[in-house]
């Protein structure tokens, strides 16, 4: 299996995602767009085009453009460019799909910038694609940068391409979509109920480091449900709590000769008394995994992933268990951040 190319390749633990799921991507290459008349405040704008594609999806090509604006007197901090709408269209290039983004300028600079790219993805269950947003902005020209993610899944639904919109929770059966069990931890070990659709992976930031969420797909259906969820006994019910993804992380420095961390032996703080364990220079810290709740909300037409209660499964030297929270990340190398584009 291959998954998305601003992923890293590689598979989820055994059982998760069906072998026979291939992606096929394609870059984007940037053409001349038509520059406009300059603004009442002397900004002098640009508008630039990218296409990704053709892209085969049942049976028919189709092409995303990418739109943009360009400040080329911009001077100073802050975003010069920035996406202005993107469109989908058929092999005739008659429009399918299009969406618009509200541009703001301070001075010489916009407010804030978003860009995407597109992906095809093709599996047993039909092919489809998604487009991944990347949006930035800032309060002032000296704050920081805040950062967000989004992303839009098309698939066939009633025989025309559309977006899948919002995952359905694991264990019900949307319209159209794919019945999902649900996993279930329980002292005697993890039961999973697996259905039959495409399992992918889409990466997306926690604060601190990345995590890949999985997804089930039906392309060739309009289905779109969570990867995993999973529950534990709970005072005679159920209550739901974090599922294990892979991390992708890029540890900093130790800006001090040694520092402590919170290493808790489950990833629940209600469990027993953590260890305070120090940390040197030159400790050999091992990320293993990590743990959260994800809920999916809708934007705008685009789906976002809500992360809470989010753990980190460490090796420091030979001890191993779980940390949890702002300190205890930074304290091995993973500070509070923005994403990458």
């Amino acid at each position: 299996m291959r998954i998305f190319p601003f992923l890293r390749n590689s598979l989820l633990a055994a059982g998760l995602l069906p072998a026979s799921l291939s992606l096929q991507a394609r870059n984007l290459s940037a053409q001349p767009y038509p520059s406009q008349s300059s603004t009442a405040t002397e900004l002098r704008m640009e508008d630039y085009e990218q296409l990704a594609g053709p892209f085969v999806i049942g049976g028919q090509n189709y092409t995303v453009i990418l739109r943009g604006k360009k400040i080329v007197n911009a001077g100073g901090p802050g975003p010069a460019q920035t996406l202005a709408g993107v469109k989908i269209t058929d092999a005739g290039g008659n429009a399918i799909y299009e969406k618009a983004f509200s541009n703001v300028t301070e001075q010489d600079r916009f407010s804030g910038s978003v860009s995407a790219s597109a992906q095809l993805m093709s599996g047993k269950t039909g092919a489809g694609l998604v487009i991944r947003y990347f949006e930035q902005s800032q309060s002032s020209r000296t704050s920081a940068l805040r950062s967000q993610e989004s992303w839009q899944l098309f698939g066939m639904v009633n025989g025309k391409l559309a977006p899948l919109g919002t995952p359905a929770p694991i264990g019900s059966a949307g319209s159209g979509g794919p019945y999902m069990g649900v996993m279930m931890r329980a002292s005697n070990g993890t039961v999973t109920v697996i259905s039959q659709p495409d399992t992918i992976e889409i990466r997306a930031w926690t604060g601190y480091f990345s995590v890949f969420i999985p997804l089930r797909v039906d392309w060739n259906h309009g289905g779109l449900a969570q990867g995993q969820r999973c529950m534990e006994m709970f005072g005679g019910g159920l209550r739901e709590v974090g599922c294990d993804m892979r991390v992708e992380f890029i540890r900093k420095p130790l800006p001090d000769e040694f520092t402590f961390a919170r290493l808790f032996s489950e990833a629940n703080e209600n469990m027993g008394t953590p260890e305070h364990i120090v940390l040197q220079k030159d400790s050999k810290v091992e990320i293993l995994g990590s743990r959260a709740i994800t809920m999916w909300t809708e934007n705008a037409e685009t789906i976002q992933p809500n992360l809470s209660d989010v753990w980190l499964h460490v090796r420091i030297d030979t001890r191993e268990g779980w940390i949890h929270g702002d300190e205890d990340f930074a304290a091995v190398g993973l500070p509070a951040g923005s994403s990458a584009p």
